[in-house]
């Protein structure tokens, strides 16, 4: 297993400097996008900030916070846990949409270690729905309730004209995908494949039979040849996965996109892949990060096939 070394979470002026940069940014966005009405994080955001800029601007706010405690602990606590959080998002954010898978895995250091997210082992055991999963079109949907809203805005904003599901479990998230490719008027087809073929029908959807231990027959090589693009190209079938990936690679385009689910248990999978072929592969923190560091099945694996790499 590969060793991640960390790097040091953003800091002292490079904090002040970097909040105050956000906190342009994010006013444009409650202006332009949201006509004027701030969401809850951005009121936190504020409300954090402006505590920490009553501080001595001489001092660090990592400082400041420290010397508070002695006389006002309860006080020190909650802004102890205020300045992490804005410490964790502001590293993020600095990093910029598209990252490198490796500097993804130094930055998630910082987080829970086996998922590198923010969130606790409770959520992530109930998010996909406990005791009964998420249904849609009252089959059961094997999706957690973050990707239950981040597929919907990745489709919206890719537009696929071809989904490839790879592990169509009970056939329910093709025709999932489907229905929002419908509802974002995308003439875009779905082709979902398991060992065993899938009786659903959906007029949007093709499911086919096929095994990951062989993946040159997962689809046919003249529908992978001719299948329009853009593609959204979904492994969730936990078998063989870097062959399957490999497979794929040798048909994904600039601008496609990779999503491997279930990811923690991948890992080093995923980076003899993306080393493989270096540059040709960034996480999209717009999709991983959105509700929170790597608040996905797909931790760090929400990727967008660039134009580098081979």
């Amino acid at each position: 297993m590969t060793t991640i070394e960390s790097g040091e979470l953003i800091s002292g002026d490079a904090l002040k400097a970097t909040a105050l940069r956000y906190l342009g940014e994010m006013r444009l966005k409650v202006e332009r996008e949201q006509n004027g009405l701030r969401s809850i994080f951005d009121n936190w955001f504020i409300r954090v900030l402006t505590q920490l800029t009553n501080f001595d601007p001489t001092c660090s706010w990592e400082e400041s916070v420290l010397a508070i405690a002695g006389r006002a602990p309860a006080q020190a606590l909650s802004l102890q846990w205020d300045l992490q959080r804005l410490r964790l998002f502001l590293d993020r954010w600095q990093q910029g949409r598209f990252v490198d898978y490796s500097q993804r895995e130094r930055s998630g250091a910082h987080y829970q270690p086996r998922f590198g997210t923010e969130f606790g082992a409770d959520v992530l055991l109930t998010c996909q729905g406990a005791p009964s999963l998420m249904r849609w079109r009252g089959i059961p949907l094997m999706k957690n309730v973050f990707d239950f809203a981040m597929y919907p805005a990745l489709i919206a904003e890719l537009r696929p004209q071809t989904i490839f599901e790879v592990g169509s479990g009970l056939g329910g998230s093709a025709i999932w995908f489907a229905d929002h490719l419908t509802l974002c008027g995308i003439a875009g087809r779905v082709h979902s494949v398991d060992r065993v073929r899938v009786a659903a029908e959906h007029p949007g959807v093709e499911y086919f039979e096929g095994d990951c231990s062989d993946p040159e027959h997962l689809f046919d090589a003249e529908l992978l040849r001719t299948a329009p693009h853009r593609w959204l190209v979904v492994e969730d079938a936990h078998h063989n996965v870097g062959g399957v990936l490999e497979h794929f690679h040798k048909y994904l385009s600039p601008g496609d996109y990779l999503v491997v689910e279930d990811s923690d248990v991948k890992r080093e999978t995923l980076r003899q892949f993306v080393a493989a072929h270096p540059g040709a592969y960034l996480v999209d923190t717009r999709f991983t990060d959105n509700f929170g560091r790597n608040a996905t099945c797909a931790a760090d694996s929400i990727f967008v096939r660039t134009t580098a790499g081979a």
